[in-house]
């Protein structure tokens, strides 16, 4: 009960107009992202300080073996600030929508809530949330994903979330290669309906 309340905040907090506007989900509140930023800069900087503080102390120059750690750990932290800038982006297929399509789309997210036990949050005319349990997909506490229709225009997030319900950028690749095989999908039932 708690998690389906943590979500429906989630959902009131996102501005659908900015959203489409810049092309990525913008949160109605700078509360929650700022308290993410900090979450994200603990976690990630601790951890990382505890692993490769060692090997920063023993760098030698003349040493290309002292090296190697400290550019490593350099590396993972430029693509996870990377993968948390891009996290909030919204892929967006255009000219997909009309009547039709929109029924196509919403049957097959029928289709995913009976199959894979995924549930809707938010269930608008132009909005779509979907919640997806954290066994079924990959690391984190839980997924989502995020539809909204623009016009003809479809936009889709799908994020992942951590502790807290703060997102989590570690399956940014992954995240985006499931809204590629949704999008795939949606582009395929609508080429085969009748």
């Amino acid at each position: 009960m708690h998690l389906h309340k943590q979500n429906r905040q989630l959902t009131d907090e996102i501005n659908i107009k900015k959203s489409i506007k810049n092309n990525k989900l913008i949160y109605r509140s700078l509360i929650s992202k700022v308290i993410e930023i900090i979450y994200m800069v603990m976690l990630f900087g601790i951890l990382l300080y505890m692993i490769t503080i060692d090997s920063f102390l023993k760098i030698e120059i003349n040493n290309i073996r002292t090296l190697i750690i400290p550019f490593v750990t350099i590396t993972i932290c430029v693509f996870i600030i990377y993968w948390y800038i891009k996290n909030d982006k919204l892929q967006r297929e255009k000219n997909i929508l009309n009547s039709k399509n929109k029924l196509i789309i919403e049957k097959y997210l029928l289709q995913l809530t009976d199959q894979r036990e995924w549930s809707f949050t938010n269930n608008s005319d132009c909005v779509k949330i979907m919640n997806i349990p954290m066994w079924q997909i990959q690391i984190g506490n839980y997924s989502k994903l995020y539809i909204i229709y623009d016009n003809d225009d479809l936009l889709l997030n799908f994020s992942s979330y951590g502790l807290f319900g703060l997102k989590f950028p570690v399956n940014y690749i992954c995240n985006r290669n499931i809204e590629q095989r949704i999008i795939q999908k949606i582009k395929t039932k609508i080429k085969n309906a009748p």
